[in-house]
């Protein structure tokens, strides 16, 4: 017994002295008949692209089969970059930002880079906190998704520091910094366009909060919709703090309290959450959605199809927009002049059940006399 035990412990002494991290890239090398270097060079995906490919193939199926992982660290060292982009979004909770990071990380992780993701949220004071704490970890650059009219100069001051910059999803005017964005404007004109071409007259919006350029651009499309019908949003003064459904319902709630929906058929929120919320403020004033009230939303957000009423929106193509913020920071992070680029995606209109032609205008016209 006594010299079984003695052999158990020399075996686990011995897988502990043979982990998978002492296989070097020099028995790589030897089991696939090339230099070192060369194994360096075909796991690495910023330069594997110098070797042939069959040669590539034949190391990276030898690293395969000895358990090989390249030192990442060390790595990192030798080129003085931690192989990390930051990512500040300001919401997990919406689900828009999902697509948004799976296409951050498509574009980043072929390359060898991970996001390293932190929320900021709307109304809180934590995009500086956030960026310091990117800074002290060294990110080789940031993607921000977060950015209101308060930050400009935090991000001004970030992109002076010399730390790579991108703005997507939401965007500041007068910032030297590469931005890849939604037409928002387009989006909220299609979505008026819609609204006009079902019959209704009388519309107004539930805007998102007045210091994201977002919001301003989509208001400024709904009312270039209406107006080629020569037509104007119903004003009021009601606002928005964060974009989410429990101020669409606020809001929805105030209008309906104010009598200003008083002959309104059709509200636009400028995003779906604002207008899930909307719809069960209707409800709750025994309201129903489209037959009194027709909602549009803006995101597309995941499930919104699913809704009852399924929810009208425009659709931006958010894994797209992604990879393309990914594709900005590497070119940046490299060394490319992109202060100036801007990328612009075009959004698509999704009707759904949630907008219909009015009530009175579908009903029948009355006998002449």
């Amino acid at each position: 017994m006594i010299g079984e035990g003695a052999d158990a412990r020399d075996g686990i002494r011995t897988a502990l002295r043979s982990p998978v991290s002492l296989i070097t890239a020099k028995d790589v090398a030897r089991e696939a008949g090339v230099h070192p270097s060369t194994v360096s060079r075909s796991l690495d995906p910023e330069q594997m692209a110098r070797v042939k490919t069959e040669t590539r193939l034949r190391v990276q199926e030898a690293a395969g089969r000895l358990g090989y992982r390249p030192d990442l660290t060390a790595s990192s060292l030798r080129r003085q970059r931690t192989m990390t982009i930051g990512v500040l979004i300001p919401s997990f909770g919406n689900p828009i930002y999902g697509d948004l990071i799976h296409g951050i990380n498509a574009e980043l992780e072929p390359h060898g880079y991970q996001g390293l993701m932190i929320e900021t949220p709307d109304g809180s004071d934590r995009l500086s906190p956030a960026l310091e704490t990117l800074r002290g970890r060294r990110v080789d650059g940031i993607i921000c998704a977060t950015s209101r009219s308060e930050d400009r100069q935090v991000l001004r001051d970030l992109v002076d520091s010399g730390m790579p910059v991108v703005l997507t999803l939401r965007w500041l005017a007068g910032l030297a910094i590469a931005r890849v964005v939604n037409d928002d404007r387009l989006g909220g004109f299609l979505a008026g366009q819609h609204l006009v071409s079902l019959g209704h007259r009388r519309m107004l919006e539930i805007p998102g909060s007045e210091d994201i350029e977002t919001f301003a651009d989509r208001s400024r499309g709904f009312r270039d919709g209406l107006a080629a019908a020569a037509l104007t949003p119903i004003r009021h003064g009601e606002r928005t703090t964060t974009p989410d459904v429990s101020e669409g319902r606020r809001v929805m709630a105030n209008l309906l309290a104010s009598g200003v929906m008083d002959g309104v058929t059709a509200v636009f929120a400028q995003n779906d959450l604002l207008g899930i919320g909307a719809i069960e403020a209707l409800r709750s004033a025994g309201l129903q959605c489209p037959e009194d009230v027709s909602v549009m939303g803006f995101n597309d957000s995941p499930l919104v199809d699913h809704l009852d009423p399924a929810l009208s929106t425009i659709a931006m193509p958010m894994v797209e927009m992604g990879m393309r913020a990914g594709r900005e920071i590497l070119r940046a992070v490299n060394g490319q002049d992109t202060e100036h680029d801007v990328v612009t995606v075009r959004p698509t209109l999704v009707p759904r059940a949630s907008t219909s032609a009015p009530a009175q205008a579908a009903r029948p016209a009355a006998p002449a006399d």
